[in-house]
């Protein structure tokens, strides 16, 4: 599929929300190759569809709360699922999420390779069917707007920003960037059984100063975002089966991440996810779900895709993928789960430099209340890949002065020729301890796709906090670490990464909101292995936030941030850079 397809199948699903009328209010990483995330698309689908849930119990809360600021006190947020967005932990964690024109660092080894969403350190904020961002957090899927039989929520934000360090090197360049969002969220009850529902956030930015640096789109200085999540699906009850047939888009940048920061290469990224989830009751104790996924990603370079030079290396990632996911469990009770879980897919990438691959994982799940204040969901199992050698390409050490050069008419590829026979467990733990403290677990051991091997295994552990100290506040800490293992290749790298993030808020009145936080970050990456082509600076980071937020009435409000990042190089000073980031944005919910 081309750029300029991708480009008009973008185009099409935006007209789609426009003709429908119904303008209104980061999905997990790799479905289908990581099994911690396709086990949560199982919990988002159940989620979604309420009576099943109610029948099974498989939906299980992440100790996601709202905080009351009347009382001074969170609420539970009853019917949230695992991975629904944690309001205060998100304040905190936002510092540090990696995006493009952002000067953190602390991606996640074990999610660069997907398109999805983008690759920070934490659990996505949201669910599967949901955009990861929207214009009102806390309009928690209320409609505010009825046009005949669709009911619909919109909100539509404007920002402008001045960044003085827009490619994030020590040769900085400034540039100022105006970005507009609308925000959609809405259905239309077809029947009484049936349901048809669009779910999106999509806009441009501007480039003002230098067009010619927009992350994709060309000269022109716009860039197209439709963020990851957007979704169009249909809800149909056939007796005791739930179906969702669904169709997930996203334009958007992504970043070839080798942990060292003058080859972080940013590029454009068409990603198109089709697929039809069906949740059988079987009877009151067990259900099944399966969920079969089409998935199209394609770069939004502006070169050939036969070029295969450093120039054009973004084509090199275009790939598509078909998955069978399945998910069968067992609730005797109404209070605890456990089932078996797994799938196949199959990995087909557009040219040589990857190898095409089939990915196969099988393991067991329990989902359970431990105590009257904790949940706990646990998964086990195995994961085995196996890859193939494409083409006559030849391996990229030979690719003289490109990161994926050419040689003698051959497409470079990494040289990887591993396969994977290997385990997987994933465990999570919500807390709700008092009223006033909200704590969240997340801890695991997979294997997920890489960009510049086969595969990528990671250990990882995170942790938030979320405290009222006193009435108005809200303190929250988050921390992650993360050892990553490439699987082989001229590119192979490991990385051990460790951070925490912290942000204290206060409201002053019913208008007033002031908020500060803290990013702290260390990554040591190395070459693994025969790798030829990567380098082994590690790289400390600090960050600072400061938020000011006045509520202008109840629809609207308006908002300014700065962000101050410190990137510290050891072995290589000329690497250094600093970023601010001042941040003007309007909110309006209709």
């Amino acid at each position: 599929m081309s750029s300029n397809n991708a480009w008009r199948s973008a185009s099409f699903f935006c007209v789609i929300a426009l003709f429908l009328g119904i303008f209104s209010s980061q999905s997990h990483a790799q479905y289908g190759a990581s099994p911690s995330q396709t086990g949560m698309f199982f919990d988002d689908l159940r989620a979604r569809q309420t009576s099943e849930r109610a029948a099974t119990n498989a939906a299980t809360r992440d100790g996601d709360v709202a905080y009351d600021f009347d009382n001074g006190v969170y609420r539970d947020a009853l019917g949230s699922s695992m991975g629904r967005r944690n309001q205060d932990l998100e304040l905190a964690r936002d510092v540090s999420r990696p995006s493009v024109r952002s000067g953190s660092s602390a991606y996640a080894a074990r999610s660069v390779g997907d398109y999805t969403n983008y690759s920070g350190q934490y659990t996505t904020p949201t669910g599967f069917f949901a955009p990861t961002y929207t214009s009102d957090p806390f309009l928690s899927g209320k409609r505010n707007l009825k046009v005949g039989p669709v009911n619909v929520g919109f909100g539509f934000i404007q920002g402008v920003e001045y960044n003085d360090n827009i490619t994030r090197s020590a040769d900085a360049t400034s540039d100022i960037i105006t970005t507009s969002m609308l925000s959609i969220n809405a259905n239309y009850r077809v029947s009484q059984n049936n349901m048809l529902s669009i779910s999106t956030a999509l806009g441009f930015d501007r480039y003002w100063e230098n067009p010619d640096l927009t992350p994709y789109g060309g000269s022109s200085g716009f860039v197209l975002n439709v963020l990851p999540g957007s979704t169009i699906a249909f809800d149909i009850k056939a007796g005791p089966v739930y179906f969702t047939l669904y169709n997930r888009f996203s334009v958007r940048p992504a970043a070839q991440n080798n942990f060292a920061l003058s080859q972080n290469a940013t590029f454009g990224v068409f990603q198109n996810d089709s697929g039809l989830a069906a949740n059988w009751r079987i009877n009151a104790d067990w259900s099944l779900a399966l969920n079969y996924m089409h998935s199209i990603a394609n770069s939004l370079s502006q070169v050939s895709n036969d070029d295969n030079t450093a120039s054009g290396r973004p084509t090199a990632f275009n790939r598509t993928t078909d998955s069978l996911q399945g998910s069968l469990t067992f609730s005797p009770n109404g209070t605890w789960t456990t089932g078996l879980e797994g799938g196949v897919t199959k990995v087909n990438y557009e040219t040589q430099f990857n190898n095409d691959g089939n990915l196969f994982n099988l393991g067991a799940f329990v989902v359970m209340p431990v105590g009257k204040t904790t949940n706990l969901r646990a998964a086990a199992g195995s994961q085995i890949y196996s890859f193939g050698q494409n083409g006559n390409g030849v391996d990229g050490s030979l690719a003289g002065g490109g990161v994926l050069g050419t040689y003698g008419g051959d497409v470079a590829r990494t040289g990887d020729k591993s396969d994977l026979n290997g385990f997987y467990y994933s465990v999570t733990l919500s807390n709700a301890l008092n009223s006033r403290l909200s704590q969240a677990l997340s801890l695991g051991h997979e294997s997920s796709l890489n960009l510049t091997s086969n595969y990528i295994t990671s250990d990882y552990i995170n942790y938030g906090l979320s405290l009222v100290a006193w009435k108005g506040s809200k303190i929250s800490f988050s921390g992650y670490f993360e050892n990553a293992v490439a699987s082989g290749g001229i590119y192979a790298q490991d990385v051990t990464q460790h951070g925490f993030d912290t942000y204290v808020s206060h409201r002053i009145n019913s208008r007033i909101q002031v908020g500060t936080g803290y990013h702290y970050g260390y990554a040591d990456p190395e070459g693994a292995g025969s790798a030829v082509l990567t380098a082994s600076n590690s790289f400390t980071q600090h960050a600072f936030n400061l938020d000011f937020t006045y509520s202008l009435s109840e629809k609207s409000t308006l908002t300014f941030g700065f962000r101050h990042f410190v990137t510290d190089v050891n072995n290589a000073g000329d690497q250094n850079f600093d970023q601010n980031r001042l941040i003007l944005g309007y909110n309006y919910n209709f």
